[in-house]
């Protein structure tokens, strides 16, 4: 007896899969190594299949400058283009990653974005805390390079950077060239 095929519902389609058909993703959580392993294999493996555009969802604390970056070069890298949209609140690593898309969008309501100082927890020797203190500074040099090259921040707002936090809302995110557009 011939096996019996599975009454197709609503409910049984994988929602992956058709993501992945229309070349959506989530970065959604911390950016660490994992989540930006994730990231890069998609935004690389969409690429090869075509040069078509990418949509990078991001709702995220931050996480680790390195992985961060680590999908920043990609995304700079790869020929298809990135559309970032900001959907809630992208802090630290994810709001730089966020700036970075070919075409950036954010929620208007909702879409928040704050950078603050690079952070480290750091507890050793001198000389080691001394040497990651080298290793910062020269992340720091990279993360404000992005920052000038795609958006429209102001002295006052690195200022801010520099000391606290920058939180960046609505028609701000316009203004500041963090975003091209609000939905």
């Amino acid at each position: 007896m011939p096996p019996k095929k599975k009454k197709q519902t609503l409910f049984s389609f994988n929602p992956k899969e058709v993501l992945n058909t229309h070349r959506q993703l989530f970065l959604y959580g911390e950016v660490n190594d994992n989540t930006a392993n994730i990231i890069k294999q998609n935004l690389i493996a969409f690429d090869i299949i075509a040069n078509q555009p990418i949509t990078l969802w991001i709702s995220s604390p931050g996480g680790s400058c390195p992985a961060g970056l680590s999908i920043i070069e990609v995304i700079q890298k790869i020929n298809s283009p990135v559309l970032t949209i900001i959907s809630g609140q992208v802090c630290s690593m994810a709001a730089m990653i966020s700036v970075v898309g070919d075409v950036r969008w954010a929620f208007g309501d909702t879409g928040v974005w704050m950078q603050h100082p690079l952070s480290s927890g750091q507890a050793d020797y001198l000389p080691f805390i001394t040497d990651r203190t080298a290793y910062l500074v020269k992340h720091n040099a990279i993360m404000v390079k992005i920052l000038k090259d795609c958006t429209k921040l102001t002295s006052d707002d690195y200022k801010k950077i520099e000391s606290g936090e920058l939180w960046l809302t609505g028609k701000d995110l316009l203004e500041k060239g963090i975003v091209d557009k609000l939905l």
